[in-house]
């Protein structure tokens, strides 16, 4: 019976390790997560505790960025030292004995991402323990230095570079019904309690402001239930509108401390709106009616956070800076429709590639 090839094992479930913990980390860096649902175990492991390591002053590094480094180390010793490739593998099953511990007993859900990395990690920690006395050039199927490094390479950048790549979601059905003929339509999902939405209110409307009327701008209200004032800013909002002011009253709402009825009141005494239009406005069950038919707009799977801005056929989702929104704006004016690279495309090309490698570094000589 030939003897199992240990080494070929620990580099095959590290490589599997970095590229799961690649497409973690590009979850947790993401304004949206490419990789696993808003609703997924994946979801309820990131906002846990375990999921960053705190440096202090409130600053923080995601756990995957670390195992992620932890991998690569594990990938390089295997290519070249042999004891700290133990080393490596020792301490890396530890903690991942420790993480799936934590998903079972404390989290109580389970990350497939998670699972997968800590499993390949608990395999690539048997297999160096039973490779630490092979040679290292004792591997079958047995590849070329440089395949294994290409290997490497495709693990790492493939999922990191996906979601630059993919293309972005349709826009939902009932948004084209605001878009304008022969105008660069930009319409925008926001809640005016999100601190995110305030954020980037500031980037949003300069921007805007410098293509004058060839931009139709229009803002959707997406009131968030964890919010508590969110809903009753929102009917301000239209309340603001209704008397000609709907900018004037959507910067004093964003900028706001007080959101409580008592606070809205006082932004529109401020704005000189008609108090009496304006609470009469405020009690409308249309008013409410209308921002409930504009929450249900926008829905999961096409909500993955706010803000959500659709400019054209792009979606920004989250705080983007200027650049990006100039960008966006440019492509709009060109009639530029949005490019991506398909999931159809993107996973075969990999697999390709990695045939590639194999196919060519693979040694010509065996015995």
């Amino acid at each position: 019976m030939p003897k199992l090839p240990w080494l070929v094992v620990l580099r095959v479930a590290v490589l599997i390790a970095i590229a799961a913990s690649a497409a973690l980390l590009s979850d947790y860096i993401a304004d949206a997560p490419s990789f696993c649902s808003a609703r997924s175990g994946c979801a309820a492991v990131r906002a846990s505790a375990y999921a960053q390591l705190p440096l202090g002053e409130g600053k923080f590094v995601p756990l995957p960025a670390l195992g992620l480094l932890g991998f690569v180390v594990l990938y390089v010793t295997s290519l070249t030292e042999r004891r700290l490739m133990l080393l490596v593998a020792t301490l890396g099953s530890g903690v991942a004995l420790w993480l799936l511990a934590v998903q079972a007993l404390v989290v109580k859900q389970f990350c497939w991402l998670c699972v997968t990395t800590d499993v390949a990690t608990l395999v690539a920690g048997l297999a160096a323990w039973r490779a630490r006395g092979a040679a290292f050039e004792d591997v079958a199927p047995r590849l070329r230095s440089w395949a294994w490094w290409g290997l490497g390479a495709l693990a790492l950048a493939g999922p990191l570079l996906w979601p630059k790549l993919k293309p972005s979601p349709a826009v939902p059905s009932g948004v084209p019904a605001y878009f304008a003929p022969g105008k660069i339509n930009v319409v925008e999902f926001a809640d005016f309690q999100c601190p995110a939405c305030r954020r980037f209110h500031s980037v949003l409307k300069p921007t805007l402001e410098k293509y004058g009327d060839r931009v139709h701008f229009v803002r959707l209200n997406k009131p968030l239930a964890s919010h508590a004032y969110a809903f009753d800013a929102a009917r301000a909002a239209v309340c603001g509108e209704a008397q000609g002011k709907s900018e004037q009253t959507a910067d004093a709402l964003f900028s706001a401390h007080d959101l409580s009825p008592a606070g809205i009141d006082r932004i529109a005494t401020e704005l000189g709106l008609d108090g009496e239009r304006f609470a009469s406005c405020l009690s409308d069950p249309g008013t409410s009616a209308r921002v409930e038919r504009e929450f249900a707009l926008l829905v999961p799977p096409e909500l993955e956070g706010l803000p959500t801005t659709y400019i054209g056929g792009k979606r920004l989702l989250g705080v983007r800076s200027a650049e990006e929104v100039e960008d966006a704006l440019a492509r709009a004016a060109r009639g530029e429709g949005e490019t991506g690279v398909s999931a159809f495309v993107y996973i075969p090309t990999l697999l390709l590639l990695a045939l590639a490698l194999l196919r060519l570094g693979a040694r010509r000589t065996l015995t």
